[in-house]
């Protein structure tokens, strides 16, 4: 059911026809009279009162236009609007993501890797072995992947300092 604001209204602007409008002139019958002082009021009104000129008519009917394209564009259905996950942009970025996924791939494997062997990593360059010592006297002899430097001339290690395996 309507509230009467509605019906009210509607009556008053000769809309309501037939039962409905019998129907609410029973209900309200002191409003009979009110119709006529309701239509007269609203030739007074229409008579009297001129709506004043609009400023910038020319941005007011575009902005209206505008207004009217964005609600005919919102009201169209979902398959017909052009939207932003259309197949194609999700075609083009599904293949982007491959690419970009495949040259991860590429780089990770073609990239060389340090190996899981510390003493691989490690390097080092002997320069110079001489000592301050008379006496003792450095050699280096360098194989493939070993340095050795020998100090011959120096006194033998104690038997508790010695280095066990």
């Amino acid at each position: 059911m309507k509230p009467f604001e509605e019906r009210y209204t509607a009556w008053v602007d000769g809309l309501l026809v037939g039962e409905e409008r019998e129907i609410f002139e029973r209900e309200y019958p002191m409003l009979v009279g009110e119709r006529e002082a309701m239509g007269k009021l609203q030739g007074l009104i229409k008579q009297q009162v001129r709506p004043p000129p609009l400023a910038h008519p020319d941005f007011f009917n575009s902005e209206l236009l505008r207004r009217i394209e964005l609600e005919q564009v919102s009201k169209e259905p979902l398959a017909t609007r052009r939207t932003w996950l259309g197949f194609p942009r999700l075609a083009w970025a599904g293949l982007g993501s491959a690419l970009a996924f495949l040259a991860a791939v590429i780089f990770m494997v073609l990239t060389p890797h340090p190996s899981k062997d510390p003493h691989d990593s490690y390097m080092a360059e002997v320069l110079k072995a001489q000592t301050n010592a008379p006496g003792v006297k450095a050699t280096v002899d360098s194989n493939k992947n070993v340095t050795i430097i020998k100090l011959d001339g120096l006194e033998k290690v104690p038997a508790e300092n010695e280095l066990k395996k």
